[in-house]
């Protein structure tokens, strides 16, 4: 099994008055970081996928923890894992941390859909070939294996 990683500065326009990261912002960052692995792990952009080929990625459910908060210039890696490839969906691992302190873990779903008519499509076969190595069925949204 792969791991996509992404490494974020915390910046100014990621935390809130009281100094930490707004916890809006993480998913903001979610979805950056599905995005960078569709274009350099799955080998297919956004650009390509939604307005070339009239198809769409949204996120159906998210179920988040925050474990610890970050802040102002810490070093966050994001990384993404793949639980369950579906006909037409696709279940996400995904960890934040900051050197070693865990930040948040996230499950997600999305949901290959055809944009014109607002339905679910089955994967085609490249898509989800070039899923499979981020497949890891026996991980849970803490990182534990079950």
């Amino acid at each position: 099994m792969q791991v996509f990683e992404s490494h974020i500065a915390v910046r100014f326009k990621h935390v809130d008055a009281a100094g930490i990261m707004f916890y809006p912002r993480y998913f903001e960052l979610i979805n950056d970081l599905v995005e960078d692995w569709f274009a350099s792990g799955v080998g297919e952009s956004f650009k390509q996928l939604h307005l070339v080929e009239g198809r769409a990625v949204p996120t159906a459910h998210i179920d988040v923890n925050f474990h610890a908060p970050s802040k102002l210039d810490d070093e966050l890696t994001f990384d993404l894992s793949v639980a369950r490839i579906g006909t037409s969906s696709c279940t996400l691992n995904i960890h934040a941390r900051a050197g070693d302190e865990a930040r948040l873990s996230a499950t997600l779903v999305i949901v290959h859909m055809d944009m014109q008519t607002g339905k679910s499509l089955p994967w085609p076969a490249h898509t989800k070939a070039a899923m499979t190595p981020w497949l890891n069925a026996h991980q849970n949204h803490n990182g534990e294996n079950a």
